[in-house]
């Protein structure tokens, strides 16, 4: 039968024990073997998984193992005897063709090994020689026949054992409670700091979000001026050509009217006829005089009659004073 890691054949578990165990391998049998019919009815059949029976030839059904055979097989050791054969539930087996699951057997070795240990703590002090060499794998100091060290699988000592185990498993629900109370606080201060911080980068989207809004705002109000801009600057398309000195369909004398209104009214803000009690027309001759020399009275007629606005056409105010010539 080929070597396989994970499974230990049962004519060589002892070989193991006695390499791998602090106690000897006789009570290392005699515990594990109590130990299984402490965990399940004898008649109970091993899984296959577990417990598997390997024949050279083989039978008309499976064989399995049931724990009160195994049980029987490690009491055997137990005994001082290691049996060549172990009862199957088809008949017997070669105890080489049988292969137990390491971390299966694992549990109940541990638990024996366990059991002993608790149970020399209380027998010591009254068989200390005795259980001590038992418990050590060696040879008692007094040659006398000393009393049979007892089984920690025996209803006292197993209600004890039972009774420290759940005081193990209080303690260990105890810590493992506190240390899932640390874990919820360092998880409710990180949700904290994530809370915080969840908070300033919402404060910064807002923020964001108001300064994109504005931009917006400002974007639609720029448009707006800019369409009203380029209305008007259609609705005086006009005027800007005709101001083109560029322009040859430009009139000089319309574009020097048009620039004696923009200067004597400053660009329409201003009467300066009120503002300085003098007519239109002397006005406009003399704005004309300081820049292309005195102009002819044709000229003056017709600065005065295209400057003068409606309500002086109308009757409106007079000149304050006279005119002065020249």
């Amino acid at each position: 039968m080929g070597e396989q890691p994970d499974r230990v054949a049962l004519d060589r578990i002892i070989e193991e024990w006695s390499s791998d165990q602090t106690l000897s391998t006789r009570r290392l049998a005699s515990e594990v073997a109590a130990v299984l019919r402490s965990l399940s009815p004898e008649s109970l059949a091993i899984s296959e998984r577990i417990a598997c029976v390997t024949m050279s030839t083989p039978l008309a059904e499976p064989a399995a193992i049931t724990f009160g055979a195994l049980a029987n097989y490690f009491d055997a050791i137990g005994q001082g005897v290691t049996p060549p054969v172990i009862a199957t539930t088809t008949g017997s087996a070669p105890a080489s063709t049988v292969t137990l699951l390491r971390t299966w057997i694992a549990i109940p070795v541990k638990e024996a090994t366990k059991r002993a240990s608790f149970v020399a703590g209380f027998a010591l002090p009254a068989n200390d020689s005795h259980i001590a060499a038992m418990v050590a794998n060696a040879r008692p100091i007094a040659s006398h026949a000393e009393p049979p060290l007892p089984s920690g699988s025996e209803p006292g000592y197993l209600d004890m054992r039972q009774a420290q185990q759940r005081q193990e498993g209080e303690r260990s629900a105890a810590a493992q409670l506190e240390a899932m109370q640390i874990a919820a606080q360092r998880a409710e201060q990180k949700a904290e700091h994530e809370r915080a911080k969840n908070a300033v980068i919402e404060s910064q989207l807002q923020r964001y979000q108001s300064e994109i809004e504005l931009i917006h705002l400002e974007a639609i109000e720029e448009r707006r001026q800019r369409t009203i801009l380029t209305e008007q600057l259609r609705q005086h398309a006009g005027i800007i050509e005709f101001m083109n000195p560029d322009n040859p369909l430009s009139p000089e004398e319309g574009r020097r009217m048009v620039a004696a209104w923009d200067e004597l009214t400053e660009s329409g803000t201003m009467d300066p006829v009120a503002e300085n009690g003098i007519g239109i027309g002397e006005l406009a001759r003399r704005w004309w005089r300081d820049r292309f020399g005195e102009p002819a009275g044709i000229v003056v007629k017709h600065l005065q009659w295209a400057l003068t606005w409606p309500a002086r056409k109308k009757g409106g105010m007079v000149a304050k004073r006279q005119c002065e010539k020249g």
